[in-house]
């Protein structure tokens, strides 16, 4: 497993019945994600946009759905989720605010997102976070991973 990646493993709770949550766009990230889900016993739900990368994501140990961009929810039965991780080129959405307003609305009360800012600017994405109602928002360097992290505000606002 890359040395990066368990680094922002540890942004999970590590508690019982913890709900995780990828938008994936790379199948080498989702395994690592399984894997290490599956090793603490959390529910890992992964979705992605892209049909080919679905088939490459179909023999991992968690529940794996191929659905447009445009999908009203990304969750089924309104579960939330305590941590989502967002692997997956944020420039090419279709409607990036859409995207992170649907994905507010999954999140538990204090929840965490972790963005993977591969060459894409921190500070307008931090701003761009900031202006949807997430909070708490910190950038992570690791040897092998940029990401921003954030948290859902206490359900102070309807987004």
């Amino acid at each position: 497993m890359e040395e990066g990646m368990n680094e922002l493993f540890t942004i999970i709770p590590k508690l019982p019945g913890v709900r995780v949550f990828e938008f994936s766009g790379d199948v080498a990230r989702s395994r690592e994600l399984a894997e290490f889900c599956e090793e603490e016993g959390h529910y890992l739900e992964i979705v992605t946009f892209d049909e080919t990368l679905y088939e490459e994501l179909q023999n991992l140990r968690a529940k794996v759905r191929l659905i447009p961009e445009s999908k009203e929810r990304y969750n089924q039965r309104s579960m939330n989720f305590d941590t989502i991780f967002i692997d997956l080129d944020i420039d090419k959405l279709e409607n990036k605010e859409q995207f992170f307003r649907k994905v507010y609305r999954m999140m538990k009360n204090a929840a965490d997102l972790v963005v993977d800012m591969r060459d894409k600017e921190m500070e307008s994405m931090a701003q761009f976070l900031e202006d949807l109602n997430y909070v708490a928002i910190n950038p992570i360097e690791t040897k092998s991973s940029r990401v921003l992290t954030a948290k859902k505000m206490h359900g102070w606002t309807k987004v």
